[in-house]
């Protein structure tokens, strides 16, 4: 377990001035390892933020290059980085910036056995942060964040429309499981487009991954009230929307957990 030091009580001294976060905060953050799937738009901007804020341990998982068509939104990659892994480019930028830190990476699409090799990794359950742009990784993902009981921050964006949510299928949190993203787009779902067939807007990928950073260091601090909650965002006029994200019965991932009585009664008054 880190302790803080005396430079660390200067660096965090912004973070620590919030009466809910201080010291015991900042020492959450920095003990708490993370999962970040997808080194894409939102992965780098999430992955910059947690590395900034202090979170010491930082797994990236990706298997794609740096491409010229990245740079107006993975603000991590130059122009020189142009058919490299974005894990490799990632990780020596960030480790440059933030020596204190360690970051390992895994240049391969994220798989099952992935996700059985990282419980073992960590001596503490990894918080996973889902910045891929395709919804079989989202599924898969979500699957094995349910089998695991893995907490997990998911973002997305394709066009204008934005989506963000947490959910704690640890059931650390009082009431904090609702449903899955299977719930919201069971399996048979029609595959939608990412942003390679519908483009996407550079700041629009910047407020969503900035909001999933956000909602991870809350979690990871114990300030997070919003478990279950589905937040979408349209670039185009700056709106946001959210609901509660109820549980299917059906759910071919999730059904085996049961909705605890508050669940129930939130669900039927929506």
């Amino acid at each position: 377990m880190n302790s803080l030091s005396g430079l660390d009580y200067i660096q965090y001294s912004r973070t620590m001035l919030l009466s809910n976060i201080g010291e015991a905060g900042q020492l959450a953050i920095m003990n708490s390892p993370v999962v970040i799937i997808g080194v894409g738009g939102l992965g780098n901007v999430v992955a910059h933020y947690l590395a900034a804020a202090g979170v010491q341990k930082i797994l990236l998982i990706d298997h794609d290059v740096v491409e010229l068509s990245n740079l107006p939104r993975q603000l991590l990659f130059r122009a020189a980085d142009i058919g490299k892994a974005k894990v490799s480019i990632a990780k020596n930028v960030l480790s440059s910036a933030y020596p204190e830190i360690t970051i390992d990476v895994l240049a391969q699409r994220v798989t099952s056995a992935h996700f059985n090799q990282l419980v073992k990794r960590f001596a503490v359950k990894p918080v996973v942060f889902d910045c891929t742009d395709n919804v079989s990784a989202r599924q898969l993902i979500n699957q094995m964040c349910v089998q695991h009981q893995l907490t997990l921050v998911s973002g997305a964006i394709s066009a204008y429309q934005g989506q963000l949510f947490c959910i704690d299928f640890s059931h650390t949190h009082s009431h904090s499981y609702s449903g899955c993203y299977c719930c919201l787009y069971p399996l048979d779902t029609p595959i939608m487009q990412n942003c390679t067939q519908t483009g996407v807007f550079g700041p629009a990928v910047g407020i969503i991954a900035s909001m999933q950073a956000l909602v991870g260091l809350q979690h990871i601090c114990n300030t997070f009230t919003q478990y279950g909650v589905l937040h979408r965002f349209n670039a185009q006029d700056l709106r946001w929307q959210y609901a509660n994200m109820s549980q299917d019965p059906q759910c071919e991932v999730c059904h085996q957990y049961p909705l605890t009585d508050h669940q129930e009664r939130s669900n039927d008054t929506n």
